[in-house]
């Protein structure tokens, strides 16, 4: 991360919990952008899970607004424990503040029933939604999946106790010698296949759990929006309301100096809200268009590289499987006895 180099903290070391504290911190303090997500929590590290952590911190460190905070540059080169703070900063600040307790009357309550009327924006929104649903059903079915998995390796397990049983008390010595032989791939497949299983909850569970939280996080953000475009809304309707009782004073015949006075004060104030509450609403807009872009390329990238984690685990399985039963033929051919036997039968 070129922007920190500072050298007398080149060793800084920082524990997962410090990581989800910065990482809850910046989706408190910027939620209109598109925090990245943590890697799952694990009790060993491998080298996979120390990159992801890498990619975590370099995501945050290229973006124009996480990158800016100054937790984020205390959390890497500050030699002391990380604890932001414990009340972080209103979504909205003292404009957010002021707007509501001067315009609560007008349009309480509605921000979050609004419409998104923005296309791109609701799209997004009916997408995250429907794939929120569809990883749910995913990571049900995987739990099934290995459930079963886990079954079928407890059996292989249990037909290689009963082969190393029948040949400890198999009177026949080839016979003890067949069981023999096929009790010890079938420990290797089921080792094998239990090692499988442990696959299959770390790297795709794992990317699963990581992808739901991937998809709420951009729900999220796309819900602040919505809220900032009900609040936009609600300082709208509250500006026409002042405006239209200034109208109503100046139709008066009997105009009270005070009330004019109050009038106009309170009609500065509402344009002066919608004009910052329009400016936040850009802001927020164009900060999640650009995120979303970004969202996207990353999406493909760790979709990628789960495959790649998954692909190489399993093919490594289904070799060490194979190279059990290869190991039958193998000791059928070492065994005099079963050379003899098939030579009598030849013949």
């Amino acid at each position: 991360m070129p922007r920190y180099k500072r050298q007398s903290y080149q060793n800084v070391t920082r524990s997962y919990l410090e990581f989800v504290r910065l990482r809850e911190h910046l989706i408190a303090e910027h939620p209109e952008t598109l925090v990245p997500v943590l890697p799952p929590e694990r009790s060993l590290l491998s080298a996979s899970d120390v990159q992801s952590m890498r990619v975590f911190l370099e995501r945050i460190s290229r973006h124009p607004v996480l990158s800016q905070d100054i937790e984020l540059q205390m959390f890497i080169e500050s030699e002391f424990g990380f604890l932001p703070p414990a009340k972080p900063k209103r979504i909205l600040g003292k404009l957010l503040d002021i707007g509501v307790k001067r315009f609560s009357s007008s349009g309480a309550g509605s921000a979050m029933s609004l419409g998104d009327t923005d296309d791109e924006f609701e799209e997004e929104r009916v997408v995250a939604a429907k794939l929120e649903t569809k990883l749910q059903g995913v990571i049900k079915c995987l739990d099934k999946e290995i459930k079963a998995r886990r079954d079928f390796s407890s059996k292989e397990a249990e037909l290689a106790t009963i082969s190393n049983t029948w040949a400890a008390n198999e009177s026949l010595p080839e016979l003890a010698r067949t069981f023999k032989l096929l009790a010890k791939p079938l420990d290797g497949m089921a080792k094998a296949s239990k090692a499988q299983v442990g696959g299959d909850a770390t790297v795709l569970g794992s990317f699963l759990d990581y992808k739901l939280q991937h998809v709420q996080t951009l729900s999220g953000a796309l819900d602040y929006r919505l809220s900032v475009v009900g609040e936009y809304e609600a300082a709208i309707k509250s500006t026409e309301s002042k405006r239209k009782i200034m109208e109503r004073l100046r139709s008066s015949t009997n105009i009270n100096p005070e009330k004019v006075t109050d009038s106009i004060d309170d009609l500065e104030d509402a344009t002066l809200f919608e004009g910052n509450m329009r400016r936040r609403m850009e802001q927020v807009s164009s900060a999640l268009t650009k995120d979303m872009e970004g969202y996207r390329v990353q999406s493909q990238e760790d979709l990628l590289r789960a495959l790649r984690q998954y692909s190489q685990r399993q093919i490594g399985f289904e070799k060490a499987k194979l190279e059990e039963l290869l190991s039958v033929g193998a000791g059928l051919k070492a065994d005099p006895d079963h050379q003899e036997s098939g030579a009598v039968i030849s013949s």
